[in-house]
C-alpha cells in the first residue's frame, strides 16, 4: 500500500509513504516527529496498531495544499479538533470532502487522486484510518449485510460519507477523543485501551449508518444559518471565562434569542446552557488534570465567580467533587 503526497511545503516537493497490506503490524508502534516544513510547524504522532493508522497532529500553518493520491481504498473517521480540511477528486464526478473547524465525518473513498486544501493558522487533529479487513475483525464477515448501507457502496465501489454536511464535536465526543489523545499508559496497555476506544467509537458510529434518518442532521437549516451556528460555537469555546448569557450570544451571532436556541438546539442536539456547562466543565478537568490548577483558579477560568457554584455544577455533571479529583490526581502521581 502507498500513498503519494506533492506539494511545495515538502523539501523535495514530494513525500511517498509505504505500508503493510490492511496496514498488518505485529506489535505497537508510535512515533512523534517534529514538523518543520515551509507552512507547517508542530508535532505529527502516527501510531500503528495492527490495523489501524492513527494520526494526531497539533500544527501551526499557513494555507496551504497537497495533492494526495492512494493506491488503496480509504476507510476515514476525521475529527478536526481545530482547522479546516477540504478533499477535492480531480476527477469531478468523484466526492468531496469538507471538514471545517470543530466538524468530523467518517468517509469510504474507493479511489483517492486529488488535492486536498488547509485554510487555517492551527490545525489539531484526530484521524483514524482503518481498512475493510478491520472491520471485518470488529463486526464479523457478514458486515456488508449488518451495514448495508456502507457495505452497499463497498460492494459497488462508490464513496460513502456519513453525511453530506460534517457533523459539529459534541462536548461529550470531544472527551472521547482527548482520552485516545492523552493516554499516557504503558506501551501494553496503551494498545489495547486504543483498540477499545477506537472499536467503541468506530461501532457507534457505523451502527448509526443504518438508521432511517441519521443523514437528516441539520436538515432545517440553511447552510447559512448553520455556519452563523458554527461560528458562534467557536466563541463560546474560545471565552468560557465570559459571562456568556442568551442576550450577549444573541448580539453576537445577529440571531434572535428564539431563533438562535432553535438553530443551535438542530446543530448541537442540547440547549445552550446544557452546551456551555458541559464544554466548561470538560474544560476544568483539563486544567485540573494537566495544568494542576485549584478549584479557585479553575472556576474563574471557566466562568464562574463563585467557587462553590463552580463545585455544584462539577458534581452534576461528573457525580464527583472536583475536589476528589484532585485527590485522585495527586495520589495517582506520588
Amino acid at each position: 500500500m502507498k500513498t503519494i503526497l506533492k506539494s511545495d511545503i515538502y523539501n523535495k516537493n514530494i513525500l511517498v509513504k509505504y505500508f503493510e497490506k490492511d496496514f498488518k503490524s505485529s506489535s505497537y508502534n508510535e512515533k512523534t516527529t517534529r514538523v518543520n516544513y515551509n507552512a507547517v510547524k508542530g508535532t505529527s504522532t502516527e501510531i500503528s496498531i495492527n490495523g489501524l493508522r492513527v494520526l494526531i497532529k497539533d500544527f501551526k500553518t499557513e494555507n496551504y495544499k497537497i495533492d494526495v493520491q492512494h493506491d488503496f481504498p480509504l476507510f476515514k473517521l476525521q475529527f478536526e479538533i481545530e482547522g479546516y480540511s477540504h478533499y477535492i477528486p480531480f476527477d469531478k464526478s468523484q466526492t468531496e470532502i469538507f471538514i471545517p473547524n470543530s466538524h468530523y465525518n467518517l468517509f469510504y473513498l474507493p479511489e483517492v487522486n486529488g488535492t486536498l486544501n488547509y485554510k487555517t493558522k492551527n490545525r489539531k487533529t484526530l484521524e483514524i484510518l482503518f481498512t475493510e479487513h478491520y472491520l471485518k475483525t470488529i463486526i464479523g464477515k457478514n458486515f456488508k449485510q449488518i451495514l448495508h448501507k456502507l457495505g452497499t457502496s463497498i460492494s459497488n465501489k462508490t464513496s460513502f460519507v456519513m453525511w453530506k454536511k460534517s457533523k459539529p464535536i459534541s462536548a461529550e465526543l470531544k472527551t472521547h477523543i482527548y482520552k485516545i489523545i492523552d493516554c499516557n499508559y504503558p506501551e501494553d496497555l496503551k494498545k489495547s485501551y486504543l483498540e477499545a476506544k477506537i472499536n467503541e467509537l468506530l461501532i457507534l458510529l457505523l451502527a448509526k449508518t443504518n438508521e432511517d434518518n441519521y443523514e437528516k442532521i441539520n436538515i432545517y437549516l440553511t447552510e447559512f444559518d448553520h455556519k452563523k451556528i458554527i461560528s458562534l460555537t467557536g466563541y463560546i469555546n474560545k471565552n468560557l471565562d465570559k459571562n456568556l448569557t442568551i442576550k450577549k450570544l444573541e448580539t453576537i451571532s445577529g440571531i434572535n434569542s428564539s431563533k438562535l436556541k432553535h438553530d443551535f438546539k438542530i446543530v448541537h442536539g442540547t440547549t445552550i446552557f446544557k452546551y456551555i456547562t458541559k464544554v466548561r466543565m470538560e474544560k476544568a478537568k483539563e486544567l485540573i488534570l494537566e495544568k494542576n490548577y485549584n478549584i479557585s483558579e479553575t472556576s474563574y477560568c471557566v466562568g464562574y465567580k463563585h467557587a462553590q457554584h463552580f463545585t455544584v455544577a462539577f458534581k452534576k455533571t461528573y457525580g464527583y467533587l472536583p475536589s476528589q479529583l484532585i485527590t485522585s490526581y495527586k495520589n495517582k502521581n506520588n
